[in-house]
């Protein structure tokens, strides 16, 4: 009894911090998503030497600097079919293979990410079931947001499999 008696005490206050805790959107959620992946990026940029950024594990597999360059071609490319259009003279198909230099590849990181975030943002949720068509398949925004967002985790896998091969520890990982 006295137990009741407790919970039908703070069921109003219960109802109240329910009614006051904030709602996150599915825009904000994939803004919180990429910004992590992002920094763990940018953190693997500056962990890798400039001279390491040519280094590719075979012929015919991409090179530290193209992985990266990939991520941010292909977040620049999957986001702008969300409706954004590209920063003028940028081609997301050509950027891998652009440059290998360690500041402007960080520099198009940082830039697609907030491309993409952006872009994302910019999506109302009665959009969100809008199909868009993409060269392997047509997807809702949703969708699209998803693959944006594990797309950019895949490759980031790959690229710490680069480093650590190189002896190269992610600076998130201690001495792991």
């Amino acid at each position: 009894m006295k137990n009741l008696l407790y919970i039908l005490l703070i069921m109003p206050f219960l109802a109240t911090a329910q009614e006051t805790a904030q709602v996150t959107t599915y825009q904000q959620e994939f803004a919180g998503s990429m910004s992590y992946s992002q920094g763990q990026i940018v953190k693997l940029i500056g962990a890798i030497p400039q001279e390491k950024f040519t280094w590719r594990p075979g012929d015919s597999v991409r090179s530290v600097s193209e992985v990266i360059l990939h991520i941010a071609g292909s977040t620049y490319g999957l986001a702008s079919s969300l409706g954004k259009a590209l920063p003028e003279g940028l081609n997301p198909q050509t950027l891998e293979k652009s440059t290998t230099n360690k500041d402007e590849i960080l520099k198009y990181v940082n830039d697609a990410y907030a491309f993409a975030t952006a872009a994302v943002a910019d999506v109302k949720d009665e959009q969100m079931n809008d199909m868009v068509e993409l060269p392997f398949g047509t997807f809702t925004k949703r969708s699209l947001i998803m693959i944006i967002a594990t797309h950019s985790y895949e490759h980031k896998g790959q690229l710490i499999a680069y480093t650590r091969v190189n002896g190269i520890t992610p600076p998130w990982s201690g001495s792991n």
